[in-house]
């Protein structure tokens, strides 16, 4: 007996594939890396990475912090801080010492010379900001930014079921 021919049931429309280039999060994550970037180019002349500029940054101001405090604000781990402290330390542009509240934890604090390099890498950061905003006209660089607000305002609150 010869066998029903099995016919093909329609597959489920499956959704389409997902081009980076369409989606916003590609857009905003593409002009970050090359903002970074571009500071980061700027720094080496400086010989600091990106993350030694930050550290150097949360430390202007003449406020000691722990390096737990450090990765906090890094949004970093401590072991990760840690190196970056070092390697700071190395350079003689930041020095460790014991707290005077709690002898166990060692507080961060810029040496003059990390004073210095902190200071021309906040001018760096400033020139290639002042840079960007200067490439583009007034009005875009304040739609940009009212934009770019919006997003941030709206996406914490986003159900992607509901829609």
């Amino acid at each position: 007996m010869p066998q029903a021919k099995k016919t093909r049931e329609p597959a489920a429309a499956q959704p389409a594939p997902v081009v980076p280039e369409t989606m916003l999060s590609f857009h905003l994550k593409r002009a970050e890396q090359s903002i970074v970037a571009r500071k980061a180019n700027g720094v080496r002349s400086l010989d600091l990475t990106e993350s030694q500029c930050k550290v150097l940054g949360y430390l202007t101001g003449g406020v000691a912090k722990s390096c737990t405090q450090l990765s906090r604000e890094g949004l970093v781990t401590s072991q990760t801080m840690t190196g970056i402290v070092k390697n700071l330390e190395a350079k003689g542009l930041v020095e460790r010492h014991a707290s005077p509240d709690h002898g166990r934890v060692m507080l961060v604090s810029l040496t003059p010379a990390g004073v210095e390099r902190a200071a021309a890498a906040k001018s760096l950061s400033q020139r290639v900001e002042h840079g960007l905003r200067e490439a583009l006209s007034e009005d875009d660089y304040g739609h940009l930014v009212k934009l770019l607000d919006r997003v941030a305002d709206l996406a914490p609150g986003f159900d992607a079921d509901a829609s």
